[in-house]
Parts: C-alpha cells; sequence; structure tokens
C-alpha cells in the first residue's frame, strides 16, 4: 500500500469557516475556490508562519526583492490546492473516524513534547504547550479537530488516488539512479556528457543527491564550541574587550574550568541551550580559520581563540570521523524510498492540477510585484515579433 504523509501540508494551525458565516466574510478572502473563500485571516496567518521560519533558518531570503511576495505567491498557491483537496474529500464522501482524528491529535501532541524554554523532554506539559499554541491561533479543540478530520479525508482520498496511478519502485529503478550518483561522484565525464544530452533533468537530480552524499560522508569533527560575537556596527574598542575575554576564557580553561562549565558561563551561540555548544564540522564547510583548526587539532585538546568575521571562537575537538566510501548496499533503500516520495509528489501534482483546470478559481490577492510581471510580460511579447 502506498503510504503518505497523514498530514499532507504544513502543520499550521488554520482558521476553519462555517458555512453560514462566509457570506459576511467574502470580502475578507484573497481568492474563492468554487464559491468557498480562502480567507485573508487564514493567508495571513499562514504567510506570517513561513516568514518567521525563514528569519530563523534563512534570513537571507527575505532581503531579495519581492521576497514576501514571492512567499505569499506559494503561500496562497498551497492554500488554494488545499481547499480544492478538501472539496474532492467531501465530494468523495471519505468517512473519518473519532478514533483517527483522536489519533491524529496525539501525533500532533508528541511535537510539543519538548519545552523550549529548557530545551528538555516535559510529557506532562505537552497538553498545556498545545493548548497554548491552539488559543495563540485563536482555536478551539473542536474547531482544530475539525481540521484534523478535514486533513485525514483528504489523505484518505489521496492514498486512494496514488494507489491507482503509482507505479512500485523496484530495485532496477533504484540501481539505474545509484550509477548515474556513481558517475557523478567520480567524475565521469563520459556518462555525464551523454547523460546531460539526453536528460538533464537526470543529471541535476545525480548530482544533488551526489552532493548531500558528499556531505554525509566527508571527513567530519564533533566540537564543542565557544562563541562571542563581533557585530558589523561594533567600535574596534568594544572589538578588544571580546578578543581580551576569550584571551580570558581560553586561560580559564587551561587552569581547569571544565569546558561545557566555560559554554554555559560565556557562550552567545542561543542554539548552546539544547546543544551544549556541540555540533558537527563537514570539512570545507566552515569558515577557513575555524576548519584548519577542527581539523588539526588532536582530539581533546582546545584550541587558541579563531578570530572569524562573525567573532571569536574557542573550539574542543571531541571527536573525529574518517571519511567514508559509499555502496550501493549502503544506500539502497534510501534510494527506493526517495524515488517513491518522487513519485508520490508528480502523482499528487498531477492530481491537484487535474482538480484545478475543473474547478472556478477566482484570485482576489494582489501583490506589489504584480505590475512589474506585467511590464516584462509586455516587454517579452514586444520582442518577440523582432526575433522573427
Amino acid at each position: 500500500m502506498i503510504k503518505i504523509n497523514k498530514f499532507i501540508l504544513p502543520a499550521v494551525l488554520l482558521v476553519t469557516l462555517s458555512l453560514a458565516a462566509q457570506a459576511k466574510l467574502m470580502e475578507s478572502s484573497v481568492a474563492t475556490v468554487n464559491g468557498r473563500p480562502v480567507l485573508a485571516s487564514e493567508y495571513d496567518a499562514y504567510l506570517e508562519s513561513v516568514i518567521d521560519q525563514y528569519k530563523a533558518a534563512a534570513p537571507e531570503v527575505l532581503e531579495q526583492p519581492y521576497a514576501t511576495d514571492m512567499l505569499g505567491r506559494e503561500v496562497l498557491k498551497e492554500l488554494i490546492s488545499k481547499e480544492l483537496l478538501y472539496q474532492a474529500a467531501d465530494e468523495a464522501k471519505i468517512v473519518v473516524k473519532d478514533s483517527e482524528i483522536d489519533e491524529g491529535i496525539n501525533e500532533i501532541k508528541t511535537r510539543f513534547i519538548i519545552d523550549e524554554v529548557t530545551g528538555k523532554e516535559d510529557p506532562k506539559g505537552a497538553d498545556k504547550r498545545f493548548n497554548e499554541a491552539l488559543k495563540k491561533q485563536g482555536l478551539t479543540l473542536k474547531r482544530y479537530k475539525e481540521k484534523i478530520k478535514k486533513d485525514i479525508a483528504v489523505r484518505k482520498l489521496m492514498e486512494e488516488k496514488l494507489r491507482e496511478t503509482i507505479k512500485p519502485v523496484e530495485e532496477a529503478d533504484a540501481k539505474e539512479l545509484y550509477n548515474r550518483v556513481e558517475a557523478v561522484l567520480k567524475n565521469n565525464t563520459k556518462v555525464l556528457k551523454a547523460l546531460e544530452k539526453e536528460d538533464p533533468a537526470k543529471l541535476k537530480e545525480a548530482q544533488l543527491i551526489a552532493a548531500k552524499l558528499k556531505q554525509l560522508t566527508a571527513e567530519q569533527v564533533r566540537i564543542g564550541h565557544i562563541y562571542l560575537a563581533v557585530t558589523k556596527d561594533m567600535k574596534p574598542e568594544e572589538v578588544k574587550k571580546k578578543e581580551a575575554l576569550a584571551t580570558q576564557i581560553k586561560k580559564e580553561i587551561d587552569g581547569g574550568l571544565d569546558f561545557s562549565a566555560a559554554v554555559k558561563k560565556y557562550t552567545e551561540d542561543p542554539s548552546a541551550m539544547t546543544t551544549g555548544g556541540d555540533m558537527i564540522l563537514i570539512k570545507g564547510i566552515a569558515p577557513k580559520a575555524i576548519d584548519d583548526k577542527a581539523f588539526t587539532l588532536a582530539v581533546g585538546k582546545v584550541s587558541a581563540p579563531i578570530k572569524s568575521d562573525v567573532g571569536f571562537h574557542i573550539i574542543k575537538v571531541k571527536e573525529k570521523r574518517a571519511e567514508k566510501a559509499i555502496t550501493y548496499e549502503d544506500i539502497a533503500r534510501d534510494l527506493g524510498q526517495y524515488l517513491a516520495q518522487q513519485r508520490v509528489q508528480l502523482a499528487m501534482a498531477n492530481y491537484i492540477e487535474s482538480l484545478y483546470n475543473k474547478a472556478d478559481v477566482k484570485v482576489t490577492k494582489t501583490f506589489e510585484s504584480d505590475k512589474l510581471l506585467q511590464e516584462q510580460a509586455a516587454a517579452a511579447q514586444q520582442a518577440e515579433p523582432a526575433k522573427k
């Protein structure tokens, strides 16, 4: 049986409307799907959560021109797709049991076992943190259960549709992919040139997988890390104080201060609360000064302060791992799962597109970049006759 994630769309707590309230709130919608609104409040909440994720993980993305528009278009597209699937599940009369809803709620509650303040497991506080998250989004448990019911209905619908259309992954498929990846890893130019000519998309896929494998199998070192931040707006005397503090910390460690205790006492790395200052470095990825020291320092040794563009670092080498060779047997299962997921995603995209083509979708949301896109399209249209 084909298995897909129980909750296809991201776990963002979205507002669900009653039919009686729809007419009143139509004016605040960003789109309609067969007459049903996609609410502006729903769109805003989802977009805000996506932006928060980028702020934490990849803030440079938000610095790009029209970044909010780019993310907003993707959010709107996903919300429309979600509504199309909800309606398709309704039409198919998918049955969802109460026990399945309870199971879904309990699964989501497990994500709240970790106390974000302490970074430790706190199963007893999971319910409280879960309910606080609902309250923050303006949801009651009853309304959230309605959302979970719809999500489960969509999952069941998709399992039926995918079972009908997806061809199971065979070993020959996984071996064929491995051969392409191996050609990239070994830089087999003859094979790569032929593949580029035959199917550039498959070449790009193999290159991406090979790059990931290189990271996973590369020489690695586990370090303890004490970080003192230096920002671009700091005055020279402030930077000197940081450097002096780094020198003092190293002297204290040399004098007997436990490295883990020094991390707790001095580091300015916000993630140290959960990691204890430990991190894995892959050779060639970290800034050169840190990379050089981490991979030459003996296990158990502590470095002198290392200066980088973002501050001062003191590291302790805790463990080293040599570069590993990789065989087909090592990753056969992973490749099979990857191919299966790719087929699931393609089948889902095709199914949603078929729903979209039959639906009456009206987008009312406007973006700042709309005018720019219109101008670019007009310019391209004017340039077309000139090429002919």
